[in-house]
């Protein structure tokens, strides 16, 4: 009877649709890296490409995603929950020196990593990155407005806008990789995000009855931007450094990141995402307990699959085209050896979710150490890496695995300081 209860309530309706759309979007995800393995495969100007993706990719971490649903999600919430309604006109104002600003450091350091690498490809990665620094910001910007759109309690429209994302690109991905090779794959990224904004933000910024929402750098809090986000830059961080040696390794670090990352964002992103919003109105044990007994059983449970059948799984989803079974078993030893660190991310992921709730003002300092120690240990990773004359894939998992350790300490450290503050 609880159960049934618990389906039918607000929050089940909310996790239905959250989980109905990241299903979509991981079959359609699927489908897109099942063309692009096929395509692309291991190829050296793909994994050069992916060192580029990667710093992008962690730069987004900031700027979108958990971090921005960290910052925005418990701010927004409470001003609806008083006001009752937004005005958005002015929100974009606010957003342009801070999208500016972003392509430009964006841009250098991809500049950076080029130059590093000393590519036979370096005239196509210099324009690449440019295209990358311009789908950062994009990002950004949609990130903002999804987030606005949760806090609102528009689960089921958010869940059809980042559907309609992935819809687009998965569409558009075969024809324009076929045509264009890796050009392709990002002018499908950016037709998606084009589509969301034309269909979903548009019509968001006319609301001008209500709050005027504006919103500056003091609203993105650097360390919840970090500690908000901690699994994306990890996996992130982690697989640049696969990818350090200027050899392919990188691409296989990205298809067994690809499948460990679908249950990440699937289950346990949603769970976090549901828990933040509710500790923002109210304090929630049970919910909050229930949502670490399944990111527990989740990781468990996916060890072991991926143990049994990790093989079999990547032969299924990659094999075909560019993509042999060399690379089928190499993707499955990084798959097998990369899972474990993922049950440490996911309890993690959700511990820091409570801490995350209470106001920023009040817990600046805490979020300020805890956010030190996590980049002293990122930047740590990076001086074993390159100080280190070990297989970079050894090398990304060490990176990996210490850094997941850490913040699964932090994250326990952050559950106890929320509970001494609301009790």
């Amino acid at each position: 009877m609880k159960i049934l209860e618990a389906i039918k309530s607000d929050s089940g309706k909310d996790f239905s649709s959250l989980f109905l759309s990241n299903v979509v979007q991981k079959f359609l995800g699927l489908i897109r890296e099942i063309v692009v393995a096929s395509i692309l495969s291991s190829s050296l100007i793909y994994a050069h490409f992916l060192m580029l993706q990667s710093i992008t990719g962690i730069f987004s971490q900031f700027t979108s995603g958990n971090s921005m649903r960290a910052n925005l999600l418990p701010r927004v919430t409470k001003i609806i929950n008083k006001y009752k309604k937004l005005s958005l006109n002015r929100t974009d104002k606010s957003l342009k020196l801070i999208m500016f600003w972003v392509f430009i450091i964006v841009q250098i350091i991809q500049v950076l990593v080029i130059i590093f690498l000393d590519s036979e490809y370096s005239v196509f990665l210099f324009f690449m990155s440019f295209l990358l620094s311009l789908i950062v910001c994009l990002n950004f910007y949609i990130s903002v407005y999804l987030s606005i759109m949760q806090a609102q309690g528009k689960f089921l429209r958010y869940s059809i806008a980042t559907s309609v994302n992935e819809l687009v690109v998965t569409l558009f991905i075969y024809p324009l990789l076929f045509l264009f090779n890796i050009l392709g794959f990002v002018i499908s990224r950016l037709l998606g995000y084009i589509s969301v904004i034309y269909f979903y933000i548009i019509p968001m910024r006319g609301e001008n009855n209500g709050y005027h929402l504006t919103l500056g750098r003091n609203e993105f809090n650097i360390p919840t931007l970090i500690l908000g986000n901690f699994a994306n830059i990890i996996i992130f961080t982690s697989r640049f450094i696969s990818g350090s040696d200027g050899g392919v390794s990188i691409t296989y670090f990205t298809y067994s990141i690809f499948i460990l990352n679908a249950i990440l964002t699937a289950v346990i992103a949603n769970i976090s995402t549901l828990l933040l919003r509710r500790l923002s109105i109210k304090k929630d044990n049970m919910f909050m307990l229930y949502s670490i007994l399944i990111s527990l059983f989740i990781g468990i449970l996916l060890i072991i699959s991926l143990q049994l059948y990790g093989y079999d799984l990547v032969d299924l989803l990659f094999v075909r085209g560019n993509f042999t079974t060399v690379d089928a078993l190499r993707t499955t030893d990084l798959l097998n050896n990369i899972s474990y660190s993922f049950l440490l991310i996911f309890i993690s992921t959700t511990l820091y979710q409570p801490f995350l709730s209470l106001e920023i003002a009040h817990t600046s300092k805490v979020r300020n150490k805890m956010a030190m120690i996590f980049i002293i240990a990122i930047l740590l990773s990076f001086l074993f890496a390159f100080t280190q004359n070990l297989n970079v894939e050894i090398e990304s998992l060490v990176v990996i695995y210490t850094c997941s350790a850490i913040s699964m300490l932090l994250a326990l450290y952050s559950y106890f300081f929320y509970l001494k503050q609301v009790n």
